[in-house]
């Protein structure tokens, strides 16, 4: 094989979204190291990205000079629960559902009115930048040498160079990267997979590549340093074929539509499907997947209720998929958003950027679930609580994001692990897991 064909191989693996994560892994598994399957706890990150309207979702103000709804409405309450919610979009069937995995806390000072330090601070926990994401911190803890350890839907991905993120905006080109020979995919019960040649043909055309690959590398010493790059790039990706054949055994051969049950071009569910299935094949730790729509500086209560009822989509359908797969025992979800929306509306009948927001965690049936904590005013303006008790006291502390990925990392099991060390947020522990 030429090295313009290696270059063709690389463009097919960057338009599967794959090249991103692939390199350095792969080479370790090429040198020989085996595959043990991950089967521990799957992290998800949710981000509702553009800066939510938590006082229309889990934090609910019915004061009408706030909330429109509450003109006719008031808050909704769970029996048995401390969660509350607004009468919008679909939040009653959405907590109904869901509450009994839920930690809802309420009262998150993002400290900032910015999208970008909005995002780094909530999936970081510092508001500067070169802090990795919690996604990048767990995957590197429980799966530094997986190839698709950290799996990224272009949510907060930065890694600080501790591991490497995979894109993967393009499944459907997956068949067509492990699969190089079909031109028409498996999947139908009529129409069988078919290839460009006959097997005995494939064969020899292996052997050929091989035995070009070889050449090359022998003549390795010779190449210029970037020559030399790409040869090992390129070694690597074939030398490890077997690792994306174990992943394509899980993506399904038909992907969910793009469109939910509200008629909504809907990405978030695609992305979850594909996050499971990677999960499934042992290669996945952790992943972050987006929702787009909240950033509603004009016409606010149409915008962002259909924004909101594409998250819960998306929520409910990781959840379904997650048990119908028989692995939502192992999910473990953060959801969260840039920060929140001002409670009043603007003249264009918007909300604009608001620091006070919320952040959900979710388990199945965790016991420090189906509860709200934490606490604003009916103003929605952050109030202090004391960290232990989450009773409010003007000696206690006001909630940050930092709290909420020192709760994250403690979740996980890696807040006393190095590399989370090596990234301290000066954050008091919250008990919010008691």
């Amino acid at each position: 094989m030429t090295l313009h064909s290696r270059r063709d191989f690389l463009k097919l693996l960057s338009a599967a979204g794959l090249v991103a994560g692939l390199p350095a892994p792969l080479r370790s598994f090429a040198a020989g190291s085996s595959f043990t399957p991950y089967t521990g706890s799957f992290f998800v990150s949710i981000e509702a990205s553009g800066g939510w309207d938590v006082t229309s979702f889990c934090d609910p103000k019915a004061n009408s000079s706030i909330n429109h709804w509450a003109q006719s409405g008031t808050a909704q309450t769970i029996a048995g629960s401390s969660i509350t919610y607004a009468p919008f979009a679909h939040n009653q069937r959405f907590f109904t559902t869901l509450h009994p995995h839920m930690l809802v806390v309420n009262g998150v000072d993002a400290q900032t009115n910015a999208h970008q330090a909005g995002r780094r601070h909530n999936w970081s926990g510092r508001i500067a930048e070169g802090y990795p994401s919690f996604a990048a911190l767990a995957a590197t803890a429980y799966g530094p040498d997986l190839p698709l350890a950290y799996l990224s839907n272009g949510g907060y991905n930065d890694t600080a160079g501790l591991i490497h993120y995979v894109l993967m905006q393009d499944p459907g080109a997956l068949n067509k990267l492990v699969y190089p020979d079909q031109f028409l995919d498996a999947g139908s019960d009529w129409d069988a997979a078919k290839y460009f040649h006959r097997q005995s043909t494939r064969d020899i055309i292996s052997r050929y590549k091989a035995e070009r690959l070889t050449r090359l590398q022998a003549a390795q010493p010779h190449m210029a340093s970037r020559l030399q790059e790409a040869l090992n790039q390129y070694a690597a990706a074939r030398g490890n074929q077997s690792l994306l054949e174990t992943l394509a055994q899980y993506v399904p051969q038909t992907l969910v539509d793009y469109t939910d049950d509200d008629g909504f071009w809907n990405p978030l569910l695609r992305q979850a499907q594909i996050a499971l299935a990677a999960y499934q094949s042992g290669l996945c730790v952790s992943a972050d997947l987006v929702a787009w729509g909240f950033d509603t500086h004009a016409n606010h209560d149409a915008d962002h209720s259909d924004a909101l009822k594409r998250l819960q989509n998306g929520v409910e359908y990781l959840w379904a998929e997650a048990a119908r797969l028989g692995i939502d025992d192992k999910l473990v979800v953060m959801i969260s958003s840039d920060f929140g929306r001002t409670p009043e509306y603007n003249d264009g009948n918007g909300k604009d950027h608001w620091p006070v927001s919320s952040t959900i965690f979710m388990s199945k049936n965790a016991a420090w679930a189906n509860r709200a904590v934490g606490l604003t005013s009916a103003a929605h303006e952050t109030l202090a609580m004391d960290p232990q008790t989450l009773a409010q006291s003007a000696d206690g502390i006001t909630l940050q994001p930092k709290h909420m990925q020192q709760a994250m990392r403690e979740l996980a099991g890696i807040d006393n692990h190095a590399v989370c060390e090596a990234f301290p947020l000066d954050a008091e522990s919250v008990n919010l897991f008691a």
